[in-house]
């Protein structure tokens, strides 16, 4: 039984047995791994970096490529999140959402990266919900391999020199005007909204975030960057219908 030492943060918890706890957790280098957490719900047993929306540095037992925890300290809690259920609802579908965008077997480390900067711009309150929630699903999709395409025209191929730009959902491409009208299925992007694209798709990780945007062009940002995680992925979320049930209606 080989013993591993890494960071991860702890993105979901399901009790097992009479006394244990699975924790799913995302590791700093983008991958999802299982935690088996022996005895993690057993009175002194308990330990705080093991949970949910903790970043924590690990050591476990690995065989086979199983996890058990052997000791867990904690880097950052995210626990503030809890108390604010907008916000813990919305931090739990953006774990949900990088938890399925990952795998056990192939490194993503902006998964990681995104992730936890989301959390901490939620945690901080020094942006807004909506647009980190919306900041997030477009980069972690095109990080993840799903990148929309803004280079040029989708349907003819030719470069689009200047706005209005028009994009797909589902055809995840850009269009000019004339090519939109033609073929249709395709929706004018603010001005504004395409500017705070192009910065989420293009910037260095660390700085997805810091944007503002606001009025029709905010509320067209965050439409479109649900509809393209809900379409591309070909899935709902349970977490995703529990925010819309406590965030107020936009």
């Amino acid at each position: 039984m080989a013993e591993v030492k890494l960071r991860a943060l702890g993105l979901r918890e399901v009790d097992f047995g009479d006394y244990d706890r699975y924790l799913t957790a995302l590791t700093a280098d983008g991958r999802r791994i299982e935690i088996l957490c022996k005895n993690a719900r057993r009175g002194k047993k308990q330990n705080p970096a093991a949970r949910q929306f903790c970043y924590s540095e690990f050591i476990l037992y690995e065989r086979g490529g199983k996890y058990t925890l052997r000791e867990a300290g904690l880097v950052h809690s995210f626990f503030p999140l809890t108390q604010d259920i907008e916000r813990y609802a919305l931090a739990c579908y953006l774990a949900e959402l990088a938890s399925a965008l990952a795998t056990p077997d192939e490194d993503s480390p902006a998964l990681c990266v995104l992730l936890l900067h989301a959390l901490r711009a939620l945690e901080s309150g020094g942006r807004e919900p909506t647009l980190v929630k919306a900041a997030f699903e477009w980069r972690v999709m095109a990080e993840s391999g799903y990148a929309p395409d803004l280079s040029g025209c989708g349907v003819c191929g030719r470069g689009i020199e200047r706005p209005p730009v028009y994009f797909s959902v589902r055809a995840g491409t850009a269009a000019d005007g004339v090519c939109a009208e033609r073929v249709g299925g395709y929706e004018r992007l603010a001005d504004s909204a395409l500017r705070a694209l192009t910065h989420v798709l293009t910037c260095d990780t660390r700085r997805v975030y810091a944007f503002s945007l606001t009025g029709p062009a905010r509320a067209q940002f965050c439409r479109m960057g649900e509809a393209y995680v809900l379409y591309h992925l070909g899935r709902g979320f349970d977490s995703l219908a529990f925010y819309r049930s406590v965030a107020p209606l936009e």
